[in-house]
């Protein structure tokens, strides 16, 4: 076989590897995604993200096997590459790695919660016991105020009768 055409071969394999690297890529953000939902912002950031990247990886592919030139003969090999990953590993690997990492992190969950419980606990009792002596006190409280809104309202008015006496004396 002659140079050129083992290249066009390795061309056309590191094509169509390229498309499902590109693919798997993809699962990487599903996989985020199922494991973390986000809303619409942080989805689109991660699409512009993976975009970029498969733009980068597509341009230096082409510029340093092709010589820069497009060639539709990639294209096709990416997405026969993309089809062949998505048709045989995807699901399974996004359903694999998204349910194991979700199981994870309710187990971590759950253990964090069996860890809390006791301080829990004694937090709701001590909030209970603070909200008694607080209605208990309510009250008495209530009492000391009116008391003393009664006493700043009788000192007010001496106040205001010596004054006017006062200014009675000058005239």
């Amino acid at each position: 076989m002659s140079g050129q055409i083992t290249a066009e071969g390795w061309f056309v394999l590191h094509s169509f590897l390229l498309g499902a690297g590109i693919a798997f890529g993809y699962d990487l953000f599903r996989i985020l995604r199922r494991v973390i939902p986000h809303g619409i912002l942080w989805i689109s950031l991660e699409d512009l993200l993976f975009w970029l990247l498969t733009a980068g990886s597509i341009f230096s592919l082409l510029y340093y096997e092709n010589n820069g030139m497009f060639r539709w003969i990639a294209v096709f090999s990416a997405g026969a590459g993309m089809l062949a990953y998505k048709k045989t590993l995807s699901g399974r690997l996004v359903r694999l790695v998204s349910g194991a990492a979700n199981g994870t992190l309710r187990l971590m969950k759950k253990t964090l919660r069996r860890l809390t419980a006791p301080f829990l606990r004694f937090w709701r009792w001590g909030r209970r016991r603070a909200e008694r002596a607080v209605r208990r006190a309510a009250p008495a409280l209530r009492a000391r105020r009116k008391r003393l809104n009664f006493r700043l309202t009788a000192w007010k008015k001496k106040l205001r009768i010596r004054v006017t006496e006062r200014g009675k004396k000058g005239v």
